[in-house]
């Protein structure tokens, strides 16, 4: 196991008591408004793991806790990405290497959707853009969460999670990036609709999603 792996290990097992002593395992999926539902749950931002690692190092817990998480449109989530990595930070928290995206396929979303992103290996791209499934479900494919609520819907779905936990959630908007929109207007052709598509097809079917709406 390289030192990455094992400060990777020793972050999720510092990560366990706020887990434990909250009775809930929440499944951050990087740009799924997750930063506000952390703050808010356990004081902190705890990163981004997967429901997979988490019930492989701490099964019981796992099968104990109410583990959730929330989706995203994958339209509007990979335009989110890509602002991020683009602007390099939100007003909340900074972007890894920031300088490894300020190169000429960033210039315009198009450009990064048919230049770069077109071009990545999804699995093991930075996991602001990598699937929202990875995070949630088994190398079977099957859901690992016990509720699993939707950005889009986040005033109603966040109503049975405070139901489960019995406290009330307030959720701001703390990590956001400048310049939010209805994602649509950044789709300037069919060919960006249908690449996102593809790149994020299991995320579109799965999580039931089109384009066409929030």
């Amino acid at each position: 196991m390289n030192s990455k792996n094992v400060k990777h290990k020793l972050n999720l097992f510092r990560r366990y008591p706020y887990w434990k002593s909250n009775n809930c395992i929440y499944i951050h999926i990087p740009k799924a408004a997750g930063t506000s539902l952390n703050k808010a749950i356990y004081g902190r931002t705890l990163g981004h793991y997967t429901a997979s690692e988490i019930q492989s190092l701490f099964p019981k817990l796992f099968v104990k806790a109410f583990v959730f998480s929330f989706v995203r449109n994958p339209w509007d989530r990979v335009l989110s990405a890509y602002r991020f990595a683009k602007v390099g930070k939100t007003n909340s928290m900074g972007m890894y290497r920031p300088e490894q995206y300020q190169i000429p396929q960033f210039d315009s979303f198009e450009r990064f959707l048919f230049e770069w992103l077109a071009k990545q290996n999804m699995d093991k791209i930075d996991f602001i853009f990598q699937p929202q499934s990875k995070f949630v479900v088994d190398n079977q494919g099957c859901l690992l969460t016990d509720y699993l609520g939707k950005v889009e819907d986040l005033s109603v779905d966040i109503k049975y999670v405070e139901y489960k936990l019995d406290k009330v959630i307030n959720v701001g908007h703390e990590n956001i990036t400048s310049n939010r929109s209805d994602f649509r207007n950044d789709y300037v052709n069919d060919d960006m609709v249908e690449l996102v598509r593809s790149l994020y097809c299991d995320d579109v079917k799965r999580f039931d999603y089109c384009f066409d709406k929030y």
